[in-house]
């Protein structure tokens, strides 16, 4: 289809001339989804300079909060269109349970446009916002998902997973398989991030380069991009409305779909709480008995502590009992050789004045044998000279006789 011819389809586009009419339908929705920051207001914005002649303005507010936050934070419906308009939804974050369902919601057409968007965490609170929805309901809506992503963005295995049932669950809400758009095509690798999204189940990958403010010059090949983008929606479009289709059914239908969605995610962030509580309070109770555990082993290692230290006293007063009894044992030892010294030398001493008296009395006694010798030896020598004197008076007695 030339140039022309696919903007003309685009600006000339009514549910009217669909097979079957409108049957009830009275304009095509565009959701736009994504995460924050990669460029949904930059595409509507490109999308509204490229159906419109005229200079490039700003519609959408785009880009981050300085605290890192989206600037989006309503649904923000623009007028492509008489029969098209598209919506600049809240973007996601971390893809969570409870932002999810409030991504299903504003899907479903359940957020009133233009309105601030808060994510509800609290069931009741989610389920409350579902029924009023049902205040001022919206059937003539046909809802067309479209998926916005950066090129230059990685997934990771678990938001993979998580985006290919995001996929599944806005074909079974809407009826349509979300369109992929990437954005900041000449900064990346589009070919790997469209096989990528193909494995994920995309049916349709688009890949556009935003213009802005700093790059507002048209090329045919730009602006093919963005027209193909709608018409490939349209086409979906086209095809949905060659069946018979009830808006007010298909809304029931959403609604449920939104209330089996809730409640299983109410009912597994339930059982997950549960199972976390229950895990908790098994480690509380494992915990707690650890805590025993270690109060029981620290009274344990105290009274052991304890029983050492009273083993240790114990020996110290042994052993000071023992060195106290040695040292008496000692003294008394030294005591006992001292008395048996003394003794001995008391004996000895005895002994030898005894033996000095009796080296005494054995000499007085041979002096008085020695004089008692000498005595008799001078009274031998006495008798002898008086023996000698008589037998020399004889002697002389008898000469004179003899003379005579």
């Amino acid at each position: 289809m030339e140039y022309n011819q696919l903007q003309d389809y685009v600006l000339e586009f009514s549910l009217d001339n669909c097979p079957q009419g409108n049957q009830g339908y009275n304009r095509v929705l565009l959701q736009l989804f994504g995460f924050t920051g990669h460029g949904k207001s930059a595409l509507i914005n490109s999308l509204l300079y490229v159906l419109h002649a005229g200079k490039y303005k700003i519609h959408a507010e785009s880009g981050m909060t300085p605290s890192g936050g989206a600037v989006t934070m309503e649904r923000r419906a623009y007028e492509l269109t008489p029969t098209i308009t598209v919506v600049d939804n809240r973007g996601l974050v971390r893809m969570t349970d409870y932002e999810m369902r409030m991504i299903y919601a504003q899907l479903g057409n359940f957020v009133p446009l233009n309105k601030k968007v808060e994510w509800r965490g609290n069931y009741e609170e989610f389920m409350s916002q579902l029924e009023d929805s049902e205040l001022d309901p919206n059937y003539t809506d046909f809802i067309v998902p479209v998926f916005i992503y950066k090129v230059l963005n990685t997934l990771s295995e678990q938001e993979k997973s998580q985006m290919k049932v995001f996929f599944k669950n806005c074909r079974d809400l809407t009826g349509v398989f979300p369109i992929v758009v990437v954005t900041y095509k000449t900064s990346g690798n589009y070919f790997e991030v469209e096989n990528m999204f193909k494995c994920l189940g995309a049916e349709v990958v688009v890949a556009v380069e935003n213009y802005s403010e700093e790059d507002q010059t048209q090329t045919q090949g730009r602006n093919t991009d963005f027209l193909s983008l709608l018409k490939y929606a349209l086409d979906d479009v086209r095809f949905r409305m060659v069946h018979p289709r009830n808006p007010k059914e298909e809304r029931i239908q959403r609604k449920k779909f939104l209330h089996m969605y809730s409640h299983n995610t109410y009912m597994e962030e339930k059982s997950k709480k549960e199972r976390f509580m229950a895990r908790k309070r098994m480690e509380d109770r494992k915990r707690f008995f650890a805590r025993k555990r270690e109060e029981a082993i620290r009274k344990r290692e105290a009274r052991r502590r304890e029983e050492e230290s009273r083993e240790r006293e114990e020996a110290r007063r042994r052993t000071e009992e023992a060195k106290r009894r040695a040292e008496e044992a000692r003294a008394i030892e030294e005591a006992r050789r001292r008395a048996e010294e003394a003794m001995r030398r008391e004996e000895e001493s005895r002994r030898a004045e005894e033996a000095r008296e009796r080296e005494e009395a054995r000499r007085r006694k041979q002096a008085r044998r020695r004089e008692a010798a000498s005595r008799r030896a001078e009274e031998a020598r006495e008798i002898e000279r008086v023996r000698m004197r008589a037998e020399e008076h004889r002697r002389k007695t008898e000469g004179s006789c003899f003379i005579q």
